[in-house]
């Protein structure tokens, strides 16, 4: 195929300062079945290094070797029930992933994978169905498993992993009606449903008992959330593009305290999942892509890094990142987008550098323009010093198209134009690397 590529550089210095946060970097993508719809993911470590990502695809369970985040691996594909409402939700128990769907016929219930052949393959030991044939999610703490949203009975199911191949019904809780969403500490749940939050007491597993419920807030829909490590702030996710996230003060358990009534992420995305690890909240943010907070202080949540999985301009539709997971023994995080697939992406908290007046000081990929571009873009960066520089251009399955540079450049403001002539439509990542610094950007080109 022919590739038509235009290249310019000029370099302009900057003129007044600026702080910049470079947070959070690309390692690798795998988009296992273009054109089809991805959802939930989730992770898992096999305890000899070896890293995987579990995540929900249309027509199946997908199961990728991320141990080289750079060139991800699908090792196993699980297949389940289609339907329309087919997202897939999925936790782990020992080496057994528990996967939950709301996709019904041949093949319905709660499946579930033995993961101990990995890396080679995974396989599905047995469904469960019992107590109920759909299911909407799902959470694992202490040896059993919470199924909510599920049909028949959409409160919460609790299952006993004792057998981790059969389990068990050991209670039900049906007060809060539909429950969309769970956490888990120990004796104690969190549930999501709907209109309302609530803890409840899980100390008896066959006669669960609700402590408090919060506040309904008119318009929102309360899709689900996380307690902060210390166990007092409850991160909750609205999802109806009203108040996006709201943190709540459980120090008293019997009282939801609402100290943080809205925050919001500036775009028209609405919010979706969030996890939290440390002082940061990691959020899959629908078109916003992965977004982490700074919840040191958690009445005042900061923005401190994103990774757009989805860079077309942001309408308020439910597309881009469904779910994200932060805890990879290797730190890297695992992101599902519900169009182009898995993302593996670093979290670099603190890294930061400042700009001086009159000098660039930074290492800098900007996101480039116009995007979506037909036929040519441009993609303009920065670099603190004179040094080897080389831009990339990749696709979505990590083949690289063209190198735009790879030469010395100086200390500066550089433009370089990418056309994308020859080239099919799709997603291109353009890749920045100097030295020890890399970044990368996501373009879209539509023809």
């Amino acid at each position: 195929m022919k590739k038509t590529i235009t290249l310019c550089v000029t370099v302009i210095l900057l003129l007044c300062p600026a702080i910049y946060n470079q947070t959070v970097t690309l390692l690798g993508s795998l988009n296992p079945y273009p054109g089809t719809k991805y959802s939930d993911i989730w992770g898992y470590s096999d305890g000899n290094g070896g890293e995987y990502a579990i995540m929900g695809v249309y027509g199946g369970t997908s199961i990728i070797n991320v141990t080289n985040p750079a060139n991800p691996v699908q090792v196993a594909m699980i297949p389940g029930p289609h339907s329309f409402y087919e997202w897939r939700d999925m936790k782990i128990h020992s080496h057994y992933a528990y996967v939950v769907t709301e996709g019904s016929g041949t093949g319905a219930g709660m499946q579930i994978i033995d993961l101990s052949s990995l890396p080679d393959t995974a396989t599905l030991v047995y469904t469960y169905t019992a107590t109920f044939t759909t299911a909407h999610n799902i959470y694992i703490d202490n040896g059993y498993a919470y199924v909510v949203g599920a049909n028949p009975g959409s409160g919460v199911h609790i299952l006993d992993l004792s057998n981790p191949e059969n389990p068990v019904e050991a209670g039900y809780y049906g007060a809060n009606g539909y429950v969309h969403d769970i956490y888990v500490d120990n004796d104690t749940a969190y549930v999501s449903s709907e209109s309302e939050y609530a803890v409840v007491n899980l100390t008896n597993k066959s006669a669960p008992v609700n402590i408090s419920s919060s506040t309904n807030l008119p318009g929102i829909y309360a899709h689900s959330g996380w307690l902060t490590e210390d166990k007092r702030y409850f991160i909750a996710c609205e999802e109806f593009n009203v108040r996006d996230l709201t943190v709540w003060d459980l120090q008293d358990r019997t009282n939801w305290n609402l100290v943080v009534p809205t925050w919001q992420s500036g775009s028209n995305s609405p919010i979706h999942n969030v996890f939290v690890l440390g002082n940061y909240a990691h959020i899959s943010y629908y078109e916003d892509g992965y977004v982490v907070l700074d919840i040191t202080d958690p009445l005042n949540p900061v923005e401190v890094g994103q990774y757009d999985t989805d860079p077309t301009p942001s309408t308020g539709d439910y597309k881009g990142a469904w779910g994200c997971y932060p805890y990879l023994p290797s730190g890297n995080i695992l992101v599902s987008d519900m169009q182009t697939g898995l993302y593996i992406v670093k979290f670099n908290p603190g890294v930061t550098s400042v700009q001086n007046e009159n000098y660039p000081s930074e290492f800098k990929l900007n996101q480039n323009y116009p995007n979506p571009f037909n036929p040519s873009t441009k993609i303009n960066f920065t670099i603190p010093e004179d040094e080897v520089v080389t831009l990339s251009i990749f696709n979505t399955l990590g083949e690289k198209v063209v190198t735009l540079v790879n030469d010395v450049l100086t200390a500066g403001s550089h433009s370089v134009e990418f056309g994308g002539t020859g080239l099919p439509s799709g997603i291109y990542l353009a890749q920045l690397r100097s030295g020890n610094n890399l970044s990368t950007i996501k373009m879209s080109l539509i023809k």
